[in-house]
């Protein structure tokens, strides 16, 4: 059996500075015991996708959707102004420890 290096930053430590849906995922995989592989194969996706989603790449709307339901979550969109990013609300910024608000989008 090989050792696994344990870094001392957590995944959703590391999601949370690339992005908060990336952070909420890797947080809700956590929280649930699941591995990379382990998620993927539930939401019957190849481990890659949500290996780079959690690292803050984009994936497909498909896997996306496929992971969010695996993990007991929803991606809400509604209609309406332009915003400059995505929107923490308040319970999911405390439950994850997120800031709450706006996050800009633009890098």
């Amino acid at each position: 059996m090989a050792l696994q290096r344990r870094s001392r930053t957590t995944p959703a430590d590391r999601a949370r500075a690339r992005g908060s849906l990336a952070a909420v995922v890797a947080a809700r995989r956590q929280e649930l015991g699941l591995t990379q592989a382990e998620l993927a194969e539930l939401a019957g996706v190849a481990r890659g996708p949500v290996v780079s989603f959690e690292a803050g790449r984009t994936v497909s709307l498909e896997v996306l959707t496929s992971l969010l339901q695996v993990l007991g979550l929803h991606l809400e969109l509604t209609r309406g102004a332009v915003s400059d990013g995505l929107q923490v609300s308040e319970p999911l910024a405390a439950q994850y420890g997120l800031p709450v608000g706006v996050e800009s989008s633009r890098g």
